[in-house]
């Protein structure tokens, strides 16, 4: 009986049968109401019908390991997994059961919670070189405190960006020098200055022409291209001879190369990194993780100046803290890449 409704879902997708093409009648219908509510029609631009061809589903409605369902009973192997912030597979029980439990005991207070210190104390022991976190909701926002922290402790304002690496934050600073720079003023636009992965010459060209005041360089471990041989350790080391600070994006690869993030792998010790997506199996819940030097600035241990850090309602929601306790898997030591 499991066979024969498994293989009706599949001659339904279309995929093993001609006799049974997909439908998308109730997507459709649905589209247009979307966009007549919501611009663009979906509350993250990644997922907006201008990303996708026409015969991509309109609206899931569940999903279990890789799989999803639409709004019309197709049937998919979602590659994207949530815009691969779920790793573990949709609904995976481990997680939903921790997060159901802690959210009979309620999700928000008025004072920290003590799970917010256990699941610091346990992101802290996965990241070498990660001596305080600061937990919020997505990655745009800890990638910003990245940046502000950088420019509080350097006192500088330029942020160098890798020019080859897609996306870190919805914020003006980043936003400002891609296509989609309307509503920022130019003044802001042109404290973002870029240089391109694996090649150092075009830091120190951009350490030339701005000198001492370039705060940190922002970029990712990796992509679709690795780094060279030593590039990522030159990078820090001409960022700390400049007198900037190394902030690494692990949005993608931290949790995926290793449970120690891509910079265990490549054996360096960033100044600051953002972690989320993978870190909570597609629950709500990113870091920003640092030197203490840095990471203090936004607390109250010391006499300089205070940075406002990541004041979030929802930034350690207890039920997306629950879902990071599940961050070491048995026998895990990293990939292949």
């Amino acid at each position: 009986m499991e066979a024969e409704i498994k293989k009706d879902r599949f001659e339904a997708s279309g995929i093993g049968s001609m006799k049974r093409p997909m439908i998308f009648e109730n997507s459709n219908a649905l589209r247009q109401k979307s966009h007549a509510l919501i611009p663009g029609g979906a509350h993250t631009y990644a997922k907006g019908d201008d990303q996708y061809p026409k015969l991509a589903p309109g609206f899931i409605i569940s999903g279990k390991g890789s799989r999803v369902w639409d709004l019309d009973g197709n049937e998919f192997i979602e590659y994207g997994m949530g815009l691969r912030s779920v790793t573990l597979g949709h609904a995976y029980p481990a997680v939903t059961e921790a997060a159901a439990r802690q959210m009979q005991l309620g999700v928000n207070f008025t004072r920290p919670a003590p799970i917010e210190i256990e699941c610091a104390e346990k992101l802290l022991d996965l990241i070498e070189g990660g001596e305080m976190v600061k937990f919020a909701k997505n990655g745009s926002d800890i990638t910003t405190a990245a940046v502000k922290l950088a420019r509080a402790y350097t006192r500088r304002d330029l942020v160098a960006i890798c020019a080859d690496h897609p996306f870190f934050s919805i914020d003006d600073w980043f936003i400002g020098v891609t296509a989609m720079s309307a509503g920022i003023p130019r003044s802001v636009q042109e404290l973002t200055v870029k240089f391109h992965f694996n090649d150092l010459d075009s830091l120190r060209e951009l350490f030339a022409k701005f000198p001492n005041q370039i705060a940190c360089v922002v970029m990712e471990a990796e992509t679709t291209k690795p780094p060279e041989e030593h590039y990522l350790q030159d990078v820090l080391e001409l960022s700390h001879e400049q007198g900037a600070l190394l902030i690494l994006d692990e949005m993608i690869t931290g949790f995926r190369w290793h449970n120690g993030g891509a910079q265990k792998v490549f054996g360096i010790t960033p100044d600051l990194s953002s972690f989320g997506k993978a870190i909570g199996n597609g629950f709500s819940v990113s870091a920003l993780v640092g030197k203490r030097e840095i990471m203090e600035l936004g607390g109250l241990k010391h006499d300089r100046e205070r940075v406002f850090l990541l004041s979030t309602t929802h930034g350690a929601e207890t039920h997306a803290l629950a879902s990071i306790k599940r961050l070491r898997l048995p026998g895990f030591r990293g990939i292949s890449r």
